[in-house]
């Protein structure tokens, strides 16, 4: 991280006002609901796995035309106060994660409560954006929260310092009160304005025992247009930007937060979790964790480095220039929950591809319509499939070695295709989250390390 970010990091510490309770320390998640949970507003029932495979190709189709256009995005903005909460620092939370998709490309949604009395409310749980909001229009079957019922939301004013943070250009709305108002699209044409709030989120611990954080910055989305109509609750930003969920409430759980993703070929009732806190259940690792430097880069996603690709161990020839950032802000490789498939610059893409090509000998095959990938095979009569190891070398010479189901995808029966895409236009690459899957990843905000390490994740209870 640079300096600008500790320094404002530094700036949170400085100014959270705790109001200390009993100093739990028992972790606290969310759930995690992936799109395709029969527990998602999105649920669609799909008649194969290739039309299902197909959404989530679509979805990351406008998830890397997000990432480009906010490559070059000025990211480090004023610091702003951080939540405060009823428990001690260092409290641990953890909330359900369910894949569900909104706003067009998002994968994952939380159970989140807001507001008092605690109103429940469904948005997408995103590292690649900051923006914390909630459904607050008066949309049917969407989620949405309520204003006029909590008694703990206030408006940020209009033309305040902290109004003046958050917004490149100062604007008021009137309704329902004169507030700060903030206004947010998206590529897949929904668009979102509201006002500034602050809010208090409740979460519980596995004790049940709730775990309060005030004050939390958020929109109050009113006039939503695109998805939004059809399901979504709002959007939990977990980006390192200072409006985000994850940096507003740091000083809370220690500045970590993890994620341990099912199989998406699991049964759909299988539940991933969102853990807020220093909490690591050692008997999901099969390996022991590995930490390599989150990069700073022009924009609040999480940068981290590649040095190099090997398949059977064997080094790939990849030039540097492949991972590294131009002085445009372009390239380098972002880790992003909010993407299904990995996406590498295309030089590298191609270079993968050959190699695979060379060290996989089940005949080639092609897919039903439409062919979305470049090298496909036929796996009829093979009792036990058997492909190459991809390992990936980051920063530190921390070796990521997913399983081959991560990356070699069973599209149709007895056909299967390298889950891989190029890059080719500029931008970062992108390592998705079937790349993560049955992997425990954490991210350590205050040191700026992602760690990471191979874990039975259905074993999260």
């Amino acid at each position: 991280m640079g300096k600008n970010y500790s320094f404002g990091l530094i700036v949170f510490l400085l100014l959270l006002l705790l109001q200390h309770g009993d100093g739990d320390s028992l972790k606290m998640e969310m759930k995690l609901i992936h799109r395709h949970s029969i527990n998602s507003p999105f649920y669609t029932h799909f008649s194969s796995r290739h039309q299902a495979i197909e959404e989530l190709i679509t979805l990351d189709s406008l998830r890397i035309g997000f990432h480009h256009g906010h490559s070059n995005s000025h990211i480090w903005p004023p610091a702003l106060p951080p939540a405060a909460s009823n428990l001690g620092p260092n409290a641990a939370f953890e909330t359900p994660v369910a894949s569900g998709a909104t706003l067009g490309f998002a994968l994952y949604f939380v159970e989140l409560f807001v507001g008092t009395p605690p109103q429940k409310i469904l948005p997408v749980a995103d590292t690649g954006s900051d923006l914390v909001w909630v459904n607050c229009s008066s949309c049917q079957n969407c989620g949405a929260f309520n204003p006029d019922r909590s008694s703990s939301l206030s408006y940020v004013p209009c033309y305040s310092r902290e109004c003046d943070a958050l917004s490149p250009t100062v604007s008021c709305t009137i309704e329902p009160k004169m507030a700060c108002q903030y206004t947010q699209s998206y590529l897949d044409g929904t668009f979102i304005t509201g006002s500034y709030i602050h809010e208090t989120i409740t979460l519980s611990s596995i004790s049940r025992k709730p775990l309060k954080a005030y004050n939390v910055l958020m929109g109050c989305g009113l006039v939503n247009e695109g998805q939004t109509d059809i399901g979504s609750g709002g959007v939990l930003g977990l980006g390192q930007g200072p409006n985000s969920f994850a940096i507003q409430t740091a000083t809370l759980y220690g500045g970590k937060f993890s994620y341990c993703l099912t199989d998406y070929l699991d049964p759909i009732t299988v539940t991933s979790f969102l853990v807020f806190g220093d909490v690591i259940e050692e008997s999901l690792l099969k390996t022991p964790i590995q930490f390599t430097p989150i990069l700073q880069g022009v924009s609040s996603l999480y940068y981290v480095g590649i040095e190099e690709i090997a398949i059977n161990g064997e080094k790939l020839p990849i030039s540097t220039n492949a991972w590294e950032m131009d002085e445009s802000g372009n390239g380098g490789t972002i880790i992003d929950s909010g993407t299904s498939l990995t996406y590498f610059a295309e030089e590298a893409y191609e270079t993968i591809l050959e190699a695979l090509n060379v060290v996989i000998t089940y005949p080639r095959a092609t897919t039903l319509d439409p062919q979305q990938f470049d090298l496909c095979f036929n796996t009829s009569g093979v009792s036990k499939l058997e492909f190459p190891e991809l390992s990936i070398v980051f920063k530190g010479g921390k070796i990521f070695c997913p399983p081959p189901e991560n990356y070699i995808l069973q599209i149709e029966d007895e056909v299967s295709c390298v889950g891989l895409g190029p890059i080719t236009e500029p931008g970062p690459s992108i390592i998705g989250n079937l790349l993560q899957q049955n992997f425990f990843v954490q991210y350590n905000l205050q040191q700026s390390l992602l760690g990471f390490a191979h874990a039975d994740c259905s074993f999260h209870k």
